[in-house]
């Protein structure tokens, strides 16, 4: 089993296998950095694998050994090349003529898709076609951290595994083991929205003090000498997707302090002070506002259209000043 937290899931993948109901195309889903892809890469592993288990792979088999090297015949792994967002048509028709193969071990040829709302319009066309007439030893397995963005005509044709709703326990027991720091363990959890991967990888960067630059600017910026367009050239010097992930935090969280009348803590003592006076004086309606905007605008920069992020940025600023005239 991949991760702690994974067992309901594993069980459930297992399960399937076992009552030989597993579907030719699965969609796993769930919020990035909860270790869904490797999830699709230990349970590839275990199909493939030439011991006949059906609890875990091997490791020893000819199989196994040759998926460990990195060189298995009948696994292929599709991404967005380089460091576009965007999985082509021609990785998809590749992908197609990769499964028309005879499998060279096992009973399945598969291909693993991440992230899938990476398909754009003419690569999910592709895609639905082999979903449709799927060859029969091949098994394609979907990782989707925003199914929203997938079709529905691909959703529907898949079985599917969600990773809504990480264990909080056994997800703060693995981080604290890695952390060796169960209170550190907690803070990153909540900055992360729960998904433990993502939680450790923010403790070997400076996320904390970007967080703490962020809050500060949401202070100065409610004055109205803040220059938005300078502002936004700061955060944009930073990942704009994370300063938009963060700010969808801070607001959710200044909307339940609102709705609880301020009394409530936000789970982050280390921010705590800090958010209740940027909610101070605002109504939950105006709080409401901010966070449909950050929305919008996230879904705007992480969508397939290469736009303005300094200009969506500055939007941002610029209504965050306007509420608090």
């Amino acid at each position: 089993m991949p991760y702690p937290w994974h067992s309901k899931q594993w069980q459930q993948a297992r399960l399937a296998v076992e009552q030989n109901r597993l579907a030719h195309a699965v969609l796993l889903s769930g919020a990035e950095g909860c270790g869904i892809s490797r999830f699709a890469l230990e349970f590839a592993q275990l199909l493939l694998c030439e011991a006949g288990s059906n609890t875990a792979a091997c490791g020893q088999c000819r199989s196994c050994l040759l998926f460990n090297a990195g060189n298995h015949p009948d696994i292929l792994v599709v991404n967005p090349e380089d460091n576009a967002t965007q999985i082509k048509v021609e990785a998809v028709r590749d992908m197609i003529a990769y499964l028309q193969l005879s499998n060279h071990y096992g009973k399945y040829k598969i291909v693993i898709i991440e992230p899938a709302e990476g398909l754009n319009r003419h690569s999910a066309n592709s895609l639905l076609k082999t979903l449709e007439e799927p060859a029969p030893s091949a098994l394609l397995m979907l990782v989707s951290y925003q199914t929203g963005k997938l079709p529905v005509t691909i959703r529907s044709r898949c079985q599917k595994i969600s990773f809504n709703g990480v264990d909080r326990q056994s997800a703060h027991t693995w981080l604290g083991e890695q952390l060796n720091d169960p209170e550190q363990a907690d803070t990153l959890l909540e900055l992360s929205g729960g998904a433990p991967i993502k939680a450790l990888q923010l403790n070997d960067t400076d996320a904390v003090q970007i967080r703490r630059e962020v809050l500060a600017h949401l202070q100065e910026a409610r004055q109205a000498h803040t220059d938005p367009v300078k502002l936004a050239e700061k955060w944009q010097k930073h990942d704009a997707v994370e300063i938009l992930n963060w700010l969808l935090f801070l607001f959710s969280k200044m909307a339940a302090m609102r709705c609880a009348k301020l009394s409530e803590n936000t789970g982050v003592p280390l921010f705590d002070r800090e958010l209740h006076s940027l909610v101070n004086g605002l109504s939950l309606s105006q709080v409401i506002e901010c966070y449909d905007l950050v929305f919008k605008n996230y879904r705007l920069i992480t969508g397939e259209y290469n736009l303005n992020k300094q200009g969506l940025l500055e939007e941002i600023i610029i209504h965050w000043q306007t509420v608090h005239r």
